[in-house]
């Protein structure tokens, strides 16, 4: 009987035992009651993330791939306990019997906390399944192309997804506050011109949002695709939903807008595949053995493996009045390859070149008639017939 009485006293909320003096409007009881249900609520939201937290462990087990972002489970379960806390607060609150004043103000924050942590905790759910998709979807995928492809039709997509839910939840918030409700409803009914400036306002935003979910479907660019653009070459690192991150060779960032790849050409070096073709062009004399260079060239390629083995050529490309051109065409798996195996060969074939002395460098040749004064000699050199630089070599104008 007493312990009856006992539990219906503590259940009562009008009970002494929320007396005490008045603070903020409300004894101190209720006060301490509130209190009582905020840190229950907080025990209950870490007991409810634990189970969420084996369960991004086991996921992790199952599929190797994936790899979550350090930190990303206390990420995830610190929402749940704030939003399941201020649930039972919210709850507590109106079983408290607060005062009118006191409870309205305590209710509104309840309600901005819940809104807030139920929309972060939709943005991290968002992310946990991009990486999920991202790792499942590529699990079996071994072309790089295909891979770069799907990383870009999750990414954007799910970006855009993350910034609606924020957008939505800041509009809820938002509308929990009597003036901002006042304000959104004058705007709405005054139409007509305000209507045409927020458009206007926000037409470059929305352009590039649409701009962002072209460039996931139509993939003229992909996150990981090599592209040249603004005269940089470089890697897309990140498609975002107004920008793209360019990584570039000495590893600073260029940030252009999503549009500027809509509106503008650029180069992708590996839209359809990472493989490359490139030059590299020498001037030499005319008395170079071309048959030699090439032998030296073949031999060059063939002690790397930076070629890929499938196009080679060493050609005489032009012909001027005092140099010979070659050109060796070489193609490499990427890019990178390429870079490295264009100056591998430029290198050896110079020291090639080097070391037969200077007779196969170009000669710019200066030549005298035989009889001629010197009069005669130095008009001539006037009129471009004897030019100076390089080597000189008489014996073969006489």
């Amino acid at each position: 009987m007493f312990a009856s009485q006992m539990i219906d006293s503590l259940l009562d909320p009008s009970d002494a035992w929320l007396g005490g003096p008045i603070v903020l409007g409300a004894s101190l009881g209720r006060w301490a009651g509130l209190g009582v249900a905020l840190v229950g609520g907080l025990l209950v939201g870490w007991a409810v993330g634990w189970p969420i937290r084996l369960v991004l462990h086991r996921v992790e087990r199952r599929v190797p791939q994936i790899v979550w972002p350090e930190g990303f489970a206390a990420e995830l379960t610190s929402p749940v306990r704030v939003l399941i806390a201020m649930l039972i607060a919210r709850a507590a609150v109106d079983w408290l019997s607060f005062p009118e004043a006191t409870g309205d103000v305590l209710r509104k924050i309840c309600g901005v906390t819940i809104t807030a942590a139920a929309s972060l905790l939709g943005i991290r759910l968002l992310a946990g399944v991009r990486v999920y998709l991202r790792a499942v979807l590529t699990r079996q995928i071994m072309d790089a192309s295909r891979v770069r492809s799907i990383t870009t039709r999750v990414t954007v997509p799910i970006g855009i997804l993350q910034f609606l839910v924020g957008l939505a939840g800041v509009a809820l918030v938002c509308l929990q506050f009597q003036a901002v409700q006042h304000v959104g409803v004058s705007i709405l009914a005054s139409a007509g011109v305000a209507g045409v400036v927020l458009g206007l306002a926000a037409q470059r935003t929305v352009g590039n949002i649409f701009a962002g979910l072209q460039l996931a479907f139509a993939e003229p660019l992909r996150i990981g695709d090599t592209v040249v653009a603004e005269g940089e070459f470089g890697e897309v690192e990140e498609i975002g939903l107004t920008h793209v991150v360019l990584k570039v060779w000495d590893l600073h960032r260029l940030i252009l807008p999503v549009s500027y790849f809509v509106e503008k050409p650029f180069q992708n070096w590996t839209k359809g595949s990472a493989e490359v073709i490139g030059t590299v062009l020498f001037y030499t004399d005319f008395t170079i053995p071309i048959g030699e260079v090439r032998a030296e060239f073949e031999k060059i390629i063939a002690s790397t493996d930076l070629w890929d083995g499938k196009s080679k050529a060493f050609q005489v490309t032009n012909l001027t009045a005092d140099k010979v051109e070659l050109r060796a065409l070489v193609s490499a798996r990427d890019s990178g390859n390429l870079w490295e195996l264009q100056c591998l060969i430029r290198e050896q074939l110079l020291t090639w070149l080097q070391s037969r002395g200077q007779k196969y460098l170009p000669i710019r040749r200066v030549g005298t008639i035989v009889g001629s004064s010197d009069q005669d000699a130095t008009s001539l050199g006037k009129n471009g017939i004897g030019v100076t630089g390089g080597l000189d070599d008489t014996n073969d104008a006489r």
